[in-house]
């Protein structure tokens, strides 16, 4: 664990000034933090397939940009993702899917909402324009009461999983403009470039897949008279007969 040199509150402004505008969106899967508005951009685990971009980014182009402005300036570590969390107070955890040291910093009007880590007895650290560097895959680490908005940024590196290890990387995508509009631009040698963008995202990892299908209440209750019919008529036929 290393704490960083205080940010001034300018290093912020331009995040703060989009993040003002447009909320980030409630995450409901985030089993080891709880629920809250806390989404990743950057790269992350795909259903059933190798890493890939977070639709988060293409959603919001301009706020991937800023956060990987944010870090050419202020990050000092290498990473393929970012946590962006908006007024969430996270329970204790541990980031079992990272690896390495993640780069976390707060911001916003806000009073408390330390970040607590287990080291093992409990630090509180007051990351507010204030970076520090720890292991969340090691350390569990959670969020103290807070009152105001509260934004963290959290730059870590993900774990591939073992059957669909990382083909792409995140420098292969940039944020850019084109005809006015924030959009993601995804280059890959020998082919054209791909825009990604609200209306032209990647697919969908289970797009295509049939659901299996429902049976009906009918249904169940016809195969269960048939179990109750054959199961009858097998005792039935196996009555032995004890002769007088």
């Amino acid at each position: 664990m290393r704490e960083l040199e205080e940010l001034d509150e300018s290093a912020f402004r331009e995040l703060m000034d989009h993040l003002t505008k447009k909320n980030i969106s409630i995450n409901k899967y985030r089993t080891g933090g709880g629920v809250g508005r806390s989404q990743c951009f950057g790269m992350v685990r795909k259903r059933s397939q190798a890493p890939d971009l977070s639709r988060q980014s293409w959603m919001d182009a301009r706020l991937h940009y800023l956060l990987m402005k944010f870090a050419r300036l202020h990050v000092p570590i290498p990473f393929t993702s970012v946590q962006i969390n908006d007024s969430y107070k996270c329970a204790a955890h541990k980031d079992k899917h990272n690896s390495g040291d993640s780069y976390i910093v707060g911001f916003g009007a806000y009073t408390g909402g330390e970040l607590v880590l287990k080291l093992p007895e409990d630090r509180e650290y007051n990351i507010r324009h204030r970076p520090i560097l720890f292991n969340g895959a090691e350390i569990e680490h959670w969020t103290k009461d807070f009152v105001g908005r509260r934004w963290t940024i959290v730059f870590h590196t993900l774990v591939s999983p073992t059957k669909f290890p990382m083909i792409k990387n995140l420098e292969q995508y940039e944020a850019v403009v084109v005809d006015g509009s924030w959009v993601i631009a995804y280059r890959e040698p020998g082919r054209s470039v791909r825009y990604l963008s609200k209306k032209n995202g990647l697919e969908h990892p289970l797009k295509g897949r049939k659901k299996k299908p429902v049976e009906t209440p009918t249904e169940i209750i016809n195969d269960a008279l048939e179990l109750m019919r054959e199961a009858n008529a097998s005792h039935s036929g196996n009555t032995e007969v004890t002769p007088d």
